[in-house]
């Protein structure tokens, strides 16, 4: 195939990849400075260190984001994938300007030859070398039909507008702006982790942690079982001193205690009203015979050109319709919960399976003693049912099944393979209208009423029409949340509030996170709680099911709870700190009393409350046997020789005594093998969590100014 035809069969493909490949430029580089929109042009929606980021540059990059989502799902993000969005580019961007500053503090450049050499060299940027445009149909990539777009791009891609005849030129130049984008970053992020280093001790600790075995005795004091309460006596200097050592425990994060009103977006009696009205014209057109495939495109909220049901796989409201109609047949307006329902039914066939609908009434052995009695109950209530009394209303009266006994017993439609053994066998082998039991199961006994029996795939055209708010009806909502935020203002939220007959809720959030307890994730809420007053009533925030009204009614700032405050609450701790303590001079004590030639295991002769114990082979990277991952003991372990006794280790749960019995030779040829993938793996994970590090140090020293809230709500 010529490539001219292959670039243009595969435009979308080609325009995808080097859309990806140059996204950041995009934003940051043509998005800004190509188009003279860094700062100039719009209000600033936030600064990076006293550079300006454009309102209008940022809602293009999350259009461009969103826009993306929406193309790989078929579906338009809603408020909260949006607000998450937001973030992602208000982070990408962010970071972006302090790379940029990084590269030009360090004087780094990338020359046109570089770039040059880079795309027309042997090995080009990885986005065209898997470029289905540039790959035959053995599978290799052609160098040569690349080399023939890039010497003339204007021949392959054209400008959809038909206004540019030098499109392709211009999308070429763009391009080398994001792989020189590309460069410059990678030589920024060589510099940053050209110290990262694997040394020899790293791999062999890596190893070891993974591949060594280990086996030892252990002896531990448990403080819970070895030292009562009673026996430790905690005075005030005790507490004091257990507090200032952990202070860290103690402090709180910055505070906002909010009031808030939710208005709930829901549909409107008139709302309702339409979908009544349109579903019943979509009924009557139906029944005057107008094509109804023709309806459902007009009227459905997603086209439905009908597919094959069996029992079960419809609600059961809509269930029960459907099944009692034939081919041909309009069923419905259905309303439920969700919305409006009309059906057609297209077509009939045969299933490869049989379906059943029943009705059971469960009475449960609970015992030797009540088992006569509860036979003689399910029987007297068998003869009742076959004699004609309501199956239903015995269901609700004697059922222990509480999910179908509130339902008179129904268990819907079924096949084989749903139900136990012996209920599935009594209950195929009755006809339609047959009462049977009592049939014995793993869950009791069981009376069980056969409905229906039926073979039959119904294929179903559907026009749905869900009960949701209208834009009328979200505007109105709107309009209400901003007049209650405008009146809350000049008066009293709460009163403001009472008088309006709104339900005011309360919320407390920290300033990191964005949670907010009652609502969700939301950043916007917690920025703004924490750049404004004691007081302040906010404007409305969106929300995914409508808008929230706030108000900020206490402001308590990051810091250390008291003494006093923590005292009682502090007391298990401190208390146990001290069992610990005992149990570690308990182990000491025995410890001294072991001759170097001693097992372990003589522990428990010297005291047989403390017991011995085997961990078995564990590695120092799994975990041991018995108890999990006590990081002392891991570390305690790895330090003994074989044979040797380890002094009082503390642990979690007290205080060990730990004999090392074996530890695997170290393997210097598995080593030897392994020592290269191991390298690779120790240094990326180094790097990463160097780099991450590093990022996050740019961020805090920078002086960032987000000013979303104000175009964000």
């Amino acid at each position: 195939m010529p490539i001219m035809t292959r670039m243009r069969d595969s435009m979308p493909v080609i325009l995808f990849g080097l859309l990806i490949a140059f996204l950041v430029t995009i934003i940051f580089e043509w998005g800004m400075d190509y188009l003279g929109m860094r700062g100039a042009h719009g209000e600033v929606i936030g600064k990076v260190n006293g550079e300006e980021i454009s309102y209008k540059v940022f809602s293009e990059a999350v259009k461009n984001v969103s826009d993306n989502q929406k193309a790989q799902t078929g579906t338009e993000p809603d408020e909260t994938q949006l607000q998450q969005v937001r973030e992602q580019v208000w982070q990408s961007i962010v970071t972006q300007h302090l790379l940029e500053e990084e590269i030009k503090r360090l004087g780094l450049s990338v020359t046109d030859q570089e770039i040059r050499d880079w795309v027309y060299g042997d090995n080009p940027p990885d986005e065209l070398q898997k470029n289905k445009s540039f790959i035959d149909s053995t599978g290799q990539f052609r160098k040569d039909w690349l080399d023939q777009f890039l010497q003339d791009p204007n021949r392959y891609i054209s400008d959809p507008r038909g206004v540019d005849p030098n499109f392709g030129t211009r999308y070429l130049a763009e391009y080398e702006k994001s792989l020189r984008q590309r460069r410059l970053q990678e030589k920024l992020q060589s510099l940053i982790l050209a110290s990262v280093r694997v040394t020899e001790l790293d791999l062999r600790h890596r190893f070891t942690d993974q591949l060594q075995q280990y086996d030892a005795l252990y002896a531990l004091f448990d403080a819970n079982t070895l030292v009562p309460d009673a026996d430790i006596q905690l005075s005030d200097a005790d507490l004091r001193s257990y507090y200032e050592e952990n202070l860290d425990q103690y402090k709180f994060e910055a505070t906002r205690k909010l009031k808030y009103i939710l208005f709930k977006e829901a549909p409107s009696s008139t709302d309702s009203a339409n979908v009544r009205n349109e579903i019943e014209d979509a009924a009557d057109k139906a029944r005057k015979g107008i094509d109804f495939l023709q309806l459902v495109y007009t009227y459905a909220e997603k086209p439905d050109s009908g597919a094959f049901f069996k029992h079960g796989e419809l609600g059961p409201s809509i269930e029960e319709a459907v099944f009692s109609g034939k081919v041909g047949d309009v069923i419905g307006p259905i309303y439920d919960n969700n919305g409006a329902h009309l059906f057609k039914i297209l077509e009939e066939r045969k299933s490869d399976k049989e379906y059943i609908r029943a009705s059971h009434i469960l009475f449960q052995l609970e015992g030797e003693k009540d088992t006569n009695a509860v036979k003689e109950t399910a029987r007297k209530v068998l003869n009742e049912a076959r004699a004609g009394k309501d199956f239903a209303q015995l269901a609700r009266q004697y059922s222990k099944d509480a999910g179908s006994g509130q339902r008179g017993g129904d268990l819907g439609w079924f096949t084989k393979g749903r139900m136990v053994a012996a209920f599935e066998n009594a209950a195929f082998k009755a006809k339609p209208g047959e009462i049977v039991g009592p049939v014995r199961s793993p869950f009791g006994l069981h009376i069980i009423r056969v409905v229906a029996k039926d073979a039959r795939e119904l294929k179903v055209a559907n026009i749905r029409q869900t009960f949701s708010p209208s834009s009328q009806t979200k505007n109105d909502l709107a309009d209400r949340a901003k007049d209650f935020a405008y009146n809350a203002r000049e008066n009293d939220f709460t009163k403001e509030a009472q008088s309006s007959g709104f339900d005011v809720k309360e919320t407390q959030v920290q300033e990191k996170g964005g949670v907010v307890p009652g609502i969700g994730v939301n950043e916007s809420i917690t920025r703004w709680a924490f750049n404004n007053n004691v007081g302040s009533v906010g404007e409305p925030f969106t929300l995914p099911s409508g808008s929230v009204v706030l108000t900020i009614i206490e402001a308590k700032d990051a810091g250390v709870r008291s003494f006093d405050d923590v005292k009682e609450s502090m007391r298990p701790l401190a208390l146990r700190k001290k069992k610990i303590e005992k149990t570690k001079a308990m182990a000491a004590d025995l410890r001294n009393k072991l001759a170097p030639a001693d097992s372990l295991w003589k522990i428990s002769q010297l005291n047989p409350s403390v017991k011995v114990q085997r961990t078995g082979q564990f590695s120092l990277g799994g975990s041991i046997p018995g108890l999990g991952r006590d990081q002392n003991f891991i570390g305690a372990v790895s330090a003994l020789a074989a044979g040797q006794i380890s002094p009082p280790v503390q642990g979690t749960r007290g205080a060990f005594l730990i004999q090392l019995l074996f530890k695997s030779p170290f393997d210097s040829t598995g080593y030897a093998a392994r020592k290269e993938t191991l390298g690779e793996q120790l240094l990326q994970e180094k790097k990463n969590r160097f780099l991450t590090e590093w990022l996050q140090k740019l961020k805090e020293n920078a002086d960032i100014v987000d000013n979303r809230d104000v175009f964000y709500r």
